[in-house]
């Protein structure tokens, strides 16, 4: 048996990473520390399933979100093993570890649990939804309201089940953390340069605007969250102190970097690597500086580049 999809896959990547040497050195020991973080979390039984649970929820959104059913089961010969294999390579680097641990039969239950994923065929149509949501968003912020009703099945779902868990120590930052993979999701698109240039700002007032009002909205979003899980959870004072800037950070290289790249009404696939990188920082608190600092890095990137669109 043949894997067209892996292939594609691995040639993808290799595409994607060459001229990010920089990028390289970070990625893969962020890649090393999580797997490692994994191995901790599989020594203890109700992290262990934890982890089975964030690994299928990663599973089940990417294939929520593929455009590329359609073409894989009418075309490709065995789909369901396709797909199947390709969760299991993505989430191997985190998962193997578990093997060697007392907890080792979690290893088969997110097989099985990869294996039904692919049997999910069914993609939402397109709709135009929450048709007033710009009466309580500003137009300003098209990146929210446009976000938001293409994606607000999943959003809502993320959301509720943080509220749900709010009391448990880290599944609740770590849906949380999903939430903010989703909208930065947001800002991946450029708009045109006549919604860039409402207002007739400079590029430094631009930014300055931009990262402020998204600030505001994760901060309205996460803090009532991260406060009772505070509450209930002591401990973790100073993790959940770190957890909201750290995404905040993020947010604002999401931003940066698109408008470091930006181009009008374009989409800049070579973000993708850099997002992915830094998002995986992000995950974990204690790594606040490397998001932090890369969004400052950007911010002045962004600056240079919108003055051939802005005035300044």
């Amino acid at each position: 048996m043949t894997f067209p999809l892996l292939y594609i896959r691995y040639k993808q990547l290799q595409r994607q990473l060459q001229g990010f040497s920089l990028y390289l050195f970070i990625f893969f020991g962020l890649i090393f520390l999580l797997v490692y973080i994994s191995f901790l979390q599989f020594q203890k039984q109700q992290n262990a399933y934890h982890v089975v649970v964030l690994l299928v929820i990663i599973s089940v959104l990417l294939q929520f979100y593929r455009k590329d059913k359609p073409f894989i089961y009418r075309h490709i010969d065995k789909p369901h093993l396709q797909i199947f294999f390709e969760y299991v390579a993505l989430t191997l680097p985190f998962s193997i570890t578990c093997l060697i641990t007392k907890n080792w039969y979690c290893y088969p239950l997110l097989l099985l649990l990869l294996f039904c994923i692919p049997l999910f065929k069914f993609q939402f149509r397109q709709k135009t939804v929450f048709k007033n949501l710009s009466f309580i968003i500003p137009s300003s912020s098209f990146e929210w309201i446009s976000g938001f009703r293409k994606k607000y099945f999943t959003f809502i779902g993320i959301y509720t089940l943080s509220v749900a868990f709010c009391w448990f120590k880290i599944l609740p930052l770590f849906l949380l953390w999903f939430l903010s993979l989703l909208i930065i999701s947001f800002h991946d698109e450029c708009e045109s340069i006549q919604i860039l240039r409402e207002g007739n700002k400079s590029p430094h007032n631009f930014l300055l605007e931009k990262l402020y009002t998204n600030s505001t909205y994760l901060i309205i979003l996460y803090l009532p969250l991260i406060t009772i899980n505070t509450i209930f959870n002591s401990d973790f004072l100073l993790i959940n102190a770190f957890f909201v800037p750290t995404q905040i950070a993020l947010l604002c290289f999401a931003i940066c970097l698109k408008y470091s790249t930006y181009s009008p009404g374009k989409k800049p696939a070579a973000n993708n690597i850099p997002l992915a990188i830094v998002a995986f920082a992000s995950s974990l608190p204690y790594l606040l500086p490397i998001p932090a600092l890369l969004a400052i890095v950007y911010f002045y990137i962004a600056k240079k580049n919108l003055k051939k669109y802005l005035n300044d």
